[in-house]
This record gives structure tokens, sequence and C-alpha cells, in this order.
């Protein structure tokens, strides 16, 4: 997992070649203004979607996924973000193969506060969830990238 600003997301570019298309994404396209929706890059390995959403206290299960890493970017509010340890994901009771996603239910291990202007990448394997309450629930606007391995 990564947590950084991303005036460094350009740092990152050994750990994940991809971002060099997700910073120019984030550089020419006004994902700040687009609707909410999927988007196809010129990479097929790459895509996005745009969310708008309010975060909740209630709780949520952690997801991890088996081929693909998420970049989030929260572009509008503030949520929390957490993850757990990897072996736990042995307690998912289904894996959807052709979403690459499964779920379970574990404490946290971490718990990130997300904000405009930070991003959070989470690589295969590594549980996380995202969209809760700091504080009142809010407004949240971001992306998540979808990096095929």
């Amino acid at each position: 997992m990564v947590f950084d600003t991303l005036s460094q997301l350009e740092m990152y570019i050994p750990v994940l070649p991809a971002i060099r298309l997700i910073a120019d994404i984030m550089d020419h396209d006004d994902l700040y203004e687009k609707a909410p929706g999927s988007y196809k890059t010129k990479d097929p390995k790459v895509t996005y979607k745009i969310l708008e959403y309010t975060t909740s206290s209630a709780d949520k299960p952690f997801e991890y996924h088996k081929d693909h890493s998420d970049l989030m970017v929260v572009l509008k509010g503030q949520e929390l973000m957490s993850t757990s340890w990897r072996e736990l994901k042995s307690q998912s009771v289904s894996y959807d193969e052709k979403g690459d996603v499964g779920f379970f239910s574990a404490e946290p291990i971490s718990v990130l506060q997300a904000t405009q202007g930070r991003f959070a990448i989470f690589f295969p394997g590594e549980p996380h969830k995202s969209g809760v309450a700091s504080g009142e629930p809010c407004l949240v606007k971001k992306v998540v990238f979808k990096v095929e391995d």
C-alpha cells in the first residue's frame, strides 16, 4: 500500500509504471468536473471510475483483488480508508472472478484520512475499504483507477 499526496504521484512510477498514464490523465482530463461513470484509457489494462457518494459510519466489508491494483484519488471531500491483514482474505465467503473482487469482515490494522489531493494505491491481495465517515458523513468525489497486472 502507498498513501501520499498527488504532488508525489510520479515518484511511484518505478513501482507501478501505469502511473505515467494516470498522471497524464490527472493533468489533462478535468476529472474534478467529469460526471460519475466508468471510463477507458488508451491502455486496455487501465480503466477508471469516477464515484460520488456520501460517507457512512456503518460497518463495511474489506475488499481485495487478485489481478489488479486500485489507485484511488480523492477529488472532493474526505473519507477514511483502512487496511487489514492479507491472510484474513481467506475468510472471504465468495470471490467474483469476473469482477476480480472478494469481500470479508475484519478489524482494521491501519486507518488513513484521505482528503482532497491525496491518493492511495492498494496492490493485488491487499485488503482495503473506503467510504467511511470521518466524523459527520460528507459528500466525496473520487476517481478509482484499476490497473491490471
